[in-house]
């Protein structure tokens, strides 16, 4: 056997608070964050790597503290929402806005996205428009106006008023009744959720505001100010053990201790 001397790795012993790592998290991740303080301090001694098992533990429970304040957010918009047309929320974001009251939820609002808020509002303006459409042809009274009217509107529009004049006896299918359809029925209805779609982002905006529990987030953040000085003082701690430790240089002869 060759006598190079063969290189042993520095494995790291388990951690002493490995044991108190919840369920679900990493315990690479967290084997990762130890390995990369041990690298960077390389402790020497007993009192220097307790120590620095400390600082990692600390650490890592400051990493909780994000995932905490996540789900605080989380906890507050599930409580808050609701799927219900025209919710408590949703009332509170369009207090001050007029006009249709908007066919719109806080749950269904926070689920979507300006691109989704887009495409759908731009599907609700194209149904708007054939609905006026087909009432201007109606009012123009033209020779086969009331065909060319229910082929204007969204066919499934055009089978709810054929529908509707088969249940309801005030509805006949002629050009008086497909007016009035259009004007009480058809047109309101599919301006509320035109206007629900472009009141999304505002419903977003006063959920995510109301995510906010200011009383629950005070309580975090007291928590992550207690660990931030206990963080600082283990490394002031660590710095003094080193400085202890560190190899003192000889005495000159032409400096003799007095």
């Amino acid at each position: 056997m060759s006598e190079q001397a063969v290189l042993i790795p520095n494995v790291l012993p388990p951690s002493p608070y490995e044991v108190a790592l919840l369920p679900w998290e990493d315990t690479g991740a967290f084997a990762c964050l130890r390995e990369e303080y041990f690298s960077a301090y390389s402790p020497s001694g007993p009192a220097e790597r307790h120590i620095l098992e400390q600082i990692v533990w600390c650490d890592w429970r400051r990493r909780r503290l994000v995932l905490g304040e996540r789900a605080l957010h989380m906890a507050s918009l599930d409580s808050r929402t609701s799927g219900e047309r025209r919710d408590a929320l949703s009332r509170r974001a369009l207090a001050v806005s007029g006009g249709t009251r908007p066919e719109i939820s806080s749950a269904g609002a926070i689920k979507n996205g300006d691109d989704e808020d887009a495409e759908t509002e731009q599907m609700w303006a194209g149904m708007v428009e054939q609905a006026e459409t087909s009432e201007q042809l109606l009012e123009a009274n033209s020779k086969d106006c009331y065909a060319q009217a229910l082929a204007c509107l969204p066919e499934e529009t055009a089978e709810w008023f054929l529908e509707t004049c088969e249940t309801e006896e005030k509805y006949n299918q002629d050009r008086e009744s497909l007016q009035r359809f259009i004007t009480a029925e058809v047109l309101p209805f599919f301006r509320k959720h035109l206007a629900g779609a472009q009141a999304g982002p505002t419903v977003r905006l006063q959920a995510w505001g109301e995510s906010l529990d200011p009383h629950r987030m005070d309580r975090l953040m007291q928590l992550d100010e207690r660990l931030t000085r206990q963080y600082e003082k283990l490394l002031g701690m660590l710095e003094r053990a080193r400085r202890s430790t560190a190899p003192r240089p000889a005495l000159s002869a032409a400096n003799p201790v007095r």
